[in-house]
């Protein structure tokens, strides 16, 4: 009779321990959330070094974080709860062959995996103390692509003088740098792998310039059209427009003069096509893969009129539908970007709330974001494949 009455209750208890047994896993799992990993690199990723100096011994291995590693993990920890909870920390072991080459000393470093901070030590190349003793430079490098991913040294080789080949390469690259700078003058400099907008405020950039920082009210996405809204006056300025402005009729009249300009344009060497020319996680086109040859680029005159809240748009006497009227917000007319740009020969692309770009911590970043090339931008093909394969899209 008793066992009758606590059976279902021993039943119960059970019940709840396997209940428990089943979701240990899932939590262990959930803070781990991917296995740990090192990466490996070619033996041939490093040169014989000059061994160690006459009475040097490998230094030992340290016993705990350093004060300032310490005060770090702890400004981490107390800034940002809601992303790592914990850490833990290990020594690099065993120790890579070409410490038997290299004179070394330890380093510290941190990777976010999960919600923990994984804190290690591992051996670097003392190229000051080989530069004194043997009097031979060497140049070492590490690669961060992702998170849970512990890098070692990716390569060291020994500095030389360029080649005449590696000389022109490099000098390719920089005079690509000068010329896409020219292509928008007074704006600095930026890709947009760093800038995460939102739909009230939409960063743009005009040849790989930072066209937004000069808007006097931000470009917004409308969502009533979808279509991202620009202060016509600044665009079009950049652009190399007159703007002029009728109150009374609520007109906005746009005029880009013709223009002929001599510039410099990237042309793929024999053998690669323009989706070769940029090597992954890189910036600037590769040097050995194209040339710079000077061409001619014409845009023609062309005047625009805009009438507030209508749908029509006036192009050289004809009328032109438009896909989103222009506004006024903040005092401001508000265009659609894109007709704007292509009007004048200009390639416009839209990044929305998908993040494009990995960050060299693993973080993905980049939203919100038009960019506009114009004909004068060196590498006119470049946004068409960069933005959707060389970015990193989920």
């Amino acid at each position: 009779m008793n066992w009758g009455r606590s059976r279902p209750a021993s039943r119960l208890v059970w019940l709840m321990l396997v209940v428990l047994l089943l979701q240990t896993p899932v939590i262990v799992g959930a803070a781990a959330e991917t296995e740990l990993e090192i990466a490996e690199y070619p033996a041939e990723n490093y040169e014989p070094g000059p061994g160690w100096p006459e009475g040097w011994s490998p230094p030992p291995a340290p016993q705990g974080m350093s004060e300032r590693m310490k005060a770090e993990v702890e400004r981490v920890l107390r800034e940002h709860p809601d992303k790592y909870d914990r850490y833990d920390w290990w020594v690099w072991d065993p120790l890579p062959a070409w410490t038997q080459d290299y004179p070394w000393y330890w380093e510290e470093d941190w990777m976010g995996c999960g919600t923990t901070m994984h804190v290690y030590a591992y051996p670097v190349p003392d190229t000051l103390l080989i530069s004194r003793v043997f009097g031979r430079t060497y140049v070492v490098g590490r690669l961060h692509l992702k998170p849970c991913r512990y890098e070692p040294m990716q390569f060291i080789t020994q500095a030389r003088e360029l080649s005449e080949a590696e000389k022109l390469a490099e000098g390719r690259v920089i005079e690509y740098q000068y010329w896409m700078d020219k292509s928008h003058p007074g704006l600095g400099r930026d890709d947009g792998s760093e800038s995460n907008g939102s739909p009230d405020y939409i960063y743009v950039y005009l040849n790989q310039g930072d066209a937004g920082k000069r808007f006097d009210t931000p470009a917004y996405l409308d969502t009533t059209v979808n279509r991202v809204r620009v202060p016509i006056r600044f665009i079009s300025e950049m652009m190399g427009a007159a703007v002029s402005w009728d109150e009374a009729g609520r007109r906005v009249t746009i005029h880009f003069p013709a223009v002929t300009r001599n510039v410099m344009k990237v042309i793929p060497a024999a053998g690669y096509d323009y989706p070769d020319l940029f090597d992954p996680e890189t910036d600037f086109p590769n040097g050995y893969r194209f040339l710079l040859e000077e061409r001619t680029v014409s845009t023609p005159e062309r005047t625009i009129v805009l009438t507030i809240d209508q749908p029509v748009a006036v192009v050289d006497g004809q009328e032109v539908p438009l896909d989103a009227p222009p506004v006024i917000r903040n005092d401001r007319t508000m265009v659609p970007v894109r007709f704007i740009a292509e009007q004048m020969g200009a390639k416009v692309y839209w990044v929305g709330s998908e993040p494009i770009f990995r960050l060299d911590d693993g973080r993905l970043s980049g939203t919100y974001q038009v960019h506009i090339f114009t004909p004068f931008f060196p590498l006119y093909e470049y946004p068409s494949w960069y933005l959707e394969n060389r970015a990193v899209r989920y």
